[in-house]
């Protein structure tokens, strides 16, 4: 994906955070179109997800660590809990989560 691109979802989902005051582990989704080259906003998960180590695993950051310490009374950016203001969160390579099922689709969906 285009550099710009990444910055502007960062931008986005910093923003919307920011105007709804929100000070914790949360997921902000989207989707990018390929042929239009847009993206749109599907929505917010205000909790920390499963996906949560894919973005510890390029920033470096705990963000579990930091979920607690947020909900204890410590600050974002305080020493205690580290995180860095979001122009500043390192971003190093990439990384893949993949989740496997034991669901037979053709057997409504029961675990095998």
């Amino acid at each position: 994906m285009p550099e710009h691109i990444v910055q502007e979802l960062c931008d986005a989902a910093a923003r919307m955070a920011r105007e709804i005051r929100y000070d914790n582990a949360g997921t902000i989704e989207f989707l990018y179109d390929l042929d239009r080259h847009e993206w749109f906003f599907i929505e917010m998960n205000p909790r920390i997800q499963v996906e949560h180590t894919v973005t510890e695993v390029i920033t470096g950051l705990d963000l579990a660590r930091a979920q607690i310490l947020i909900a204890q009374g410590y600050s974002l950016h305080g020493p205690e809990v580290g995180m860095p203001p979001q122009g500043e969160v390192p971003r190093n390579g990439y990384a893949i989560q993949c989740r496997v099922t034991t669901e037979d689709p053709e057997n409504k969906f029961m675990p095998d």
